[in-house]
C-alpha cells in the first residue's frame, strides 16, 4: 500500500475541515523547528492535521482539548484504502517522558475523529530520530501495562 493524496483529500474530514490539510512537510517542521527542510522533501503529500482538527472541534463543542496523534493520510492499493495514523516525536529528549495512557488516548481519540468512512490501520506509527529510535523502542517493549504490539516505532 502507498500514499494515496486523493483519498486523503476526499476523506470526510479533510472536507469538514478544509484547513487541517496540510502539506507534511510543514507539520513535521512545525513539530521540531531544528530540522532542514529542504524544499519538498515529500512532493506536496497532504495530510490531515489531527491535532488542527481537535482544536476546531473542542472549540465548537466548548470543550477541553483531548490528545490525539499528529496526522493521518490514506493508503492504498488496488483493493483497498486505509488511514494510517502518525505522530511525530521529534523533540523526546527524555524517553522515560512516554506515557502509556497518553500514548493510547491519542490513538483513541484520533479513531473517534476518524469515525468508520474509511477503515484506519491496524499499526499505528510513532517516529522518534534516529539516534533515539532504539531506546523508543525498548521504553515501549517495556511499559506495564504494554502497549498495544501495533504502535510500531520508527
Amino acid at each position: 500500500m502507498k500514499y494515496s493524496k486523493s483519498k486523503t483529500e476526499s476523506h470526510i474530514v479533510s472536507q469538514t475541515y478544509p484547513s487541517c490539510l496540510v502539506d507534511i512537510d510543514e507539520l513535521i517542521f512545525k513539530d521540531d523547528d531544528s530540522l532542514l527542510v529542504v524544499g519538498n522533501e515529500f512532493n506536496n503529500s497532504f495530510v490531515i492535521d489531527l491535532d488542527g482538527v481537535e482544536i476546531l472541534k473542542a472549540q465548537s463543542e466548548k470543550r477541553n482539548q483531548k490528545s490525539t496523534m499528529d496526522c493521518t493520510f490514506a493508503i492504498s492499493d488496488d483493493t483497498k484504502t486505509e488511514m494510517l495514523l502518525v505522530e511525530f516525536r521529534f523533540n523526546y529528549v527524555n524517553l522515560q517522558n512516554l506515557n502509556r495512557k497518553k500514548l493510547v488516548d491519542k490513538v483513541e481519540c484520533s479513531q473517534e475523529i476518524l469515525g468508520d468512512s474509511i477503515p484506519i490501520n491496524e499499526n499505528s506509527i510513532f517516529i522518534f530520530k534516529k539516534d533515539l529510535k532504539a531506546q523508543a523502542e525498548s521504553r515501549l517493549y517495556r511499559m506495564y501495562p504494554r502497549v498495544p504490539s501495533n504502535y510500531v516505532v520508527m
